[in-house]
């Protein structure tokens, strides 16, 4: 995508979820961002994406919000549209984003949306086209046979690669004809991103890509949008609410409650340094999944359940100010994409414990703003949580190196720049 232009650049933008339509993780909020923040810099942009669940949840672009201090959408409705279209063509018994219900619905999916916009691009309505995940298959297809499509350009972001990465090899087994829908739409594209340098060889090693056609263009974050989310209310709820008053140090961690994230293992680190902890410690989860009653059992089983704490979900004020409360952020993933939780907890001066999976090391740095940890060692994620620790007086120059790190390179107005650059 280019800058130089007298007319504005005219972007079909092909996904399957945006924030706040179809929930709050981290590819609904990087759709939208991507799209608002491409907006302010006077790019046109058509967004498909599926319908809402809830009838009345139909709501325009220009009615959404971006934050708590930023201003509305509808300044920037003149430069962006939607597109919605089905997605869920399964029986009402078949979950529709379970294991089998995904790999039936999201290619057909994708094959409607690479309908519907290839049409649109070949009226001449786009400049560039840009896909989020399996949503370049059905576009990619189209295109490859269709000479006056090959002529537009096409980028490809496949995000996270979760279906490659895990060791459960009944999912391995269960993703492997998703797997290679993936991999070919993502290779039919003239640009594919990486979103970490650590992580641009996974692109030729599980998608096939030609390493010529590879782009690294970070996940991002809003910085103002998360400071925006604070509140003095908040935090003093979130104190009361978990007796933080009454903490020597707080350790937060932020996900699905789910096997990769490695609370687990979490659990049995923190159990091993019971003794060294101080004596009034908590670990507060935040978060839902099918792992939050094996946790509990987990946790009760280890001896440490009084100084553990299930949150659940909250707001974004709610967990925003929660880690203004806290004192470090631990995220002992098993394997990751770009992980925004990292940086989150980043952009809120919290020294970071991470596991040195996926993306986290193009962010975590040792002794600089916290640690890397072994994916999966219990006994590596104890000692590296008790020299974060020792270290306590370092603290507000990591938070320092933190936030330089992500308004360098992970905020959304730099990386909505460098996307147009590139």
């Amino acid at each position: 995508m280019r800058l130089d232009r007298a007319q504005p650049l005219r972007v079909a933008m092909l996904a399957r979820v945006v924030f706040p339509l179809h929930g709050f993780g981290g590819i609904e909020r990087h759709v939208f961002h991507l799209v608002t923040h491409l907006a302010r810099l006077g790019v046109r942009v058509t967004l498909y994406v599926q319908e809402p669940k809830i009838e009345d949840q139909r709501l325009e672009i220009r009615d959404w919000r971006l934050g708590a201090s930023t201003p509305p959408i509808s300044d920037l409705q003149s430069l962006i549209s939607t597109v919605f279209l089905r997605y869920d063509y399964t029986s009402p018994y078949l979950r529709p984003n379970a294991i089998l219900g995904r790999q039936l619905n999201y290619p057909w999916y994708s094959w409607q949306l690479g309908r519907a916009a290839a049409a649109a691009a070949r009226r001449g309505d786009y400049d560039v086209v840009h896909a989020q995940g399996l949503c370049a298959l059905g576009y990619g297809w189209i295109r490859q046979r269709d000479p006056l499509l090959a002529r537009l350009p096409f980028i490809a972001n496949p995000h996270g690669l979760e279906e490659y990465r895990t060791p459960d090899w009944r999912k391995w087994l269960a993703y492997a004809p998703f797997r290679a829908l993936y991999s070919y739409g993502t290779r039919s594209a003239d640009r594919a991103i990486a979103t970490d340098a650590c992580t641009q060889d996974d692109l030729p090693r599980y998608l096939g890509v030609d390493p010529q056609r590879m782009v690294v263009i970070p996940s991002a974050i809003d910085v103002e949008e998360c400071l925006a989310w604070t509140s003095d209310l908040a935090r003093a709820a979130m104190r009361r609410r978990f007796q933080l008053d009454q903490v020597d140090v707080a350790l937060l961690s932020v996900s699905r409650l789910e096997r990769n994230k490695g609370y687990h293992i979490l659990a049995e680190a923190l159990a091993r340094l019971r003794d060294r902890l101080p004596p009034r410690w908590r670990w507060l989860l935040v978060g839902e999944g099918k792992e939050r009653a094996p946790l509990e059992a987990q946790v009760r089983a280890l001896g440490i359940a009084e100084y553990v704490s299930f949150a659940g979900k909250l707001t974004d004020v709610e967990l925003h100010s929660l880690y203004e409360e806290v004192e470090l952020v631990v995220h002992p993933t098993l394997y990751e994409g770009s992980s925004l939780v990292t940086l989150e907890g980043m952009v809120h001066r919290k020294p970071i414990v991470a596991s040195a999976a996926g993306g986290i090391p193009d962010k975590v740095f040792d002794g600089r703003n916290g640690y890397l940890v072994r994916p999966g060692d219990a006994e590596d994620l104890a000692d590296k949580i008790a020299q974060a620790l020792d270290a306590r007086a370092q603290w507000p120059a990591w938070g320092d190196a933190s936030v330089q790190i992500v308004r360098t390179t992970f905020d959304w107005p730099v990386v909505a720049r460098r996307t147009l650059k590139e």
